[in-house]
């Protein structure tokens, strides 16, 4: 493979990799929160909550757990469906923050993995 060709995989490999961090930002601001955090732990040991069961575990008021799990269910962590006058919340079922993370994870390994076989031939 000639040297042009190397830098040009590397460049699509760099690529892929942020488009992949582009498309996960509101992952990433949604679990920066330690409030979101200490919510996404509740999730852990019960399936699935309603906002009361959550703001019993919380010093928080209903309307801002609110407002986090709406972040949280725009970023794709959680799903949510109502229930007579309660929502109830759960992890989403497909995992897609899970797997979105995993590409960014894989994306970075083919950086690495690539850099790491120019270094051996040095």
């Amino acid at each position: 493979m000639t040297e042009k060709h190397k830098n040009e995989s590397l460049l699509k490999k760099k690529e892929a990799f942020y488009n992949e961090l582009r498309k996960s930002t509101e992952i990433f601001k949604a679990l920066a929160d330690p409030v979101r955090q200490d919510i996404l732990l509740m999730f852990m040991v019960s399936k699935r909550l309603n906002v009361s069961q959550i703001v019993e575990q919380s010093p928080m008021s209903r309307p801002t757990i609110s407002h986090h799990l709406k972040i949280m269910k725009m970023a794709g962590i959680l799903d949510s469906k109502k229930e007579a006058t309660e929502v109830y919340y759960w992890l989403t079922a497909n995992h897609s923050t899970v797997k979105q993370l995993k590409k960014i994870v894989s994306s970075l390994e083919e950086i690495e993995n690539h850099q790491d076989k120019e270094n051996d031939k040095i």
